[in-house]
């Protein structure tokens, strides 16, 4: 180990080229690609309710699959503005790298299941379910949690993270941990787009997701880079929802 090693900074900003209009960029881009699509799920839902027995599931999973278009449009955009943003839609992912990904899924679950759900685990009481708890509902939930996955990673990662990758360079590093700069400024916007929390949970619930989405968002760039590809980040993102909100019907 070298004597620079050993007095490096345990935190350092490096190569930052500080923007402002490529982050409001982003927060636009980010709400054109998640709100049309949720809307025109929930017209949809509000219209033809019958189509899908009024089930909620089946407007969350359709949201969904209205948002992986816009991210896989918006990736066919951003690859003829900005060719040099890498969104990562490749395999590229090892064995080890998605026994990683799934093991990292797993602890976010669990984290996220005491975050949101001390008061109820503590005094050993059920916890609130709004998840239809039928033969139909129980796999429709967890097969919309896992979809949560590529939803959401192809446009925060793979379109968010690369266009800042490319407008707003720089990279943080707190001890080995080192991602981009565009990766913290994704994180913070991945935890505003949950924003809607504060109106449906309790504050606590709200407040805990803020964080561990932000948390998460970091972490999940990190497995970006480390594979480089959004399968690794696909796949902790989808297991850490599908196992939570599976742990929740059990213990509902």
């Amino acid at each position: 180990m070298t004597d620079s090693t050993l007095h490096r900074p345990f935190f350092a900003v490096t190569g930052l080229r500080f923007r402002l209009w490529p982050i409001i960029l982003a927060a636009v881009l980010m709400q054109a690609m998640l709100w049309p699509a949720r809307e025109a799920a929930r017209w949809l839902f509000r219209h033809y309710g019958n189509w899908f027995h009024h089930q909620v599931w089946a407007f969350v999973g359709l949201a969904e699959v209205f948002q992986i278009v816009a991210g896989l449009l918006a990736v066919l955009i951003m690859r003829s503005l900005l060719p040099q943003a890498d969104p990562h839609l490749r395999w590229g992912a090892s064995r080890r790298n998605l026994g990683l990904a799934l093991a990292i899924g797993v602890f976010m679950a669990v984290v996220m299941l005491v975050a949101d759900y001390w008061p109820q685990l503590l005094s050993h009481t059920a916890l609130p379910n709004t998840y239809e708890m039928t033969p139909v509902g129980i796999p429709g939930w967890l097969t919309v949690m896992l979809l949560a996955g590529p939803n959401e990673e192809i446009i925060f990662r793979g379109v968010l993270v690369g266009m800042l990758t490319v407008l707003v360079p720089g990279r943080v590093r707190a001890g080995r941990f080192d991602i981009p700069v565009s990766g913290v400024i994704v994180g913070l916007l991945f935890g505003a787009a949950h924003y809607n929390s504060f109106f449906s949970d309790p504050l606590y619930q709200a407040i805990a997701q803020q964080i561990y989405a932000f948390v998460w968002g970091l972490i999940y760039v990190w497995l970006m880079e480390r594979s480089r590809s959004l399968v690794g980040p696909m796949i902790a993102h989808g297991v850490s929802d599908f196992v939570e909100v599976g742990a929740v019907m059990l213990l509902s």
